[in-house]
């Protein structure tokens, strides 16, 4: 074989040339859009480093504050919940937290009856207002005041009487 007939397909161009051409065309529009998108990505940074994008000259300050305001209401949630389990505690151990605007209604029912009961308590409680704390003192004064109220009975139907008969 000759050194000619061996090269040949070596040298011989695999693909024909407008295959080359197209694929040409198309590494050169792909560098175009390349091009273009970095010329973007380029303003767009400039924009970026612009006044608009830049922090505030306040905003150390500003952080510093938030940071020691989110400290306080950190320690002050952490009290709250201190005195959440000191009450849970007293409670008995109900969790008051559950507790709504229906439970809450329920119970001021309960305490309303509660303060009539205490207050019918407290009527017949003045009922005996005066009387000596020995039953049988006491005692003897009800009979004494049961014979009292018997004899104004008795005058004020002598006075109704009276003034029937001097109608007539």
């Amino acid at each position: 074989m000759s050194p000619t007939a061996m090269a040949a397909p070596t040298i011989k161009p695999k693909q024909p040339d407008g295959e080359a051409d197209q694929q040409l065309q198309r590494v050169e529009t792909l560098h175009q859009q390349l091009k273009a998108e970095h010329a973007r990505a380029q303003e767009l940074l400039v924009r970026l480093k612009g006044e608009e994008y830049q922090a505030s000259r306040d905003l150390p300050p500003k952080t510093h504050d938030w940071v020691r305001g989110s400290k306080h209401l950190d320690r002050k949630l952490g009290e709250y919940r201190e005195r959440a389990k000191r009450l849970e505690k007293r409670s008995g151990g109900k969790n008051n937290m559950d507790i709504g605007i229906p439970e809450l209604k329920a119970e001021e029912r309960e305490i309303r009856d509660l303060e009539a009961r205490v207050s019918g308590l407290e009527g017949r409680v003045r009922g005996f207002e005066g009387l000596p704390p020995d039953k049988e003192m006491a005692l003897l004064e009800v009979e004494k005041m049961r014979k009292e109220l018997e004899a104004l009975a008795r005058r004020r139907d002598a006075m109704f009487e009276g003034l029937i008969e001097g109608d007539k």
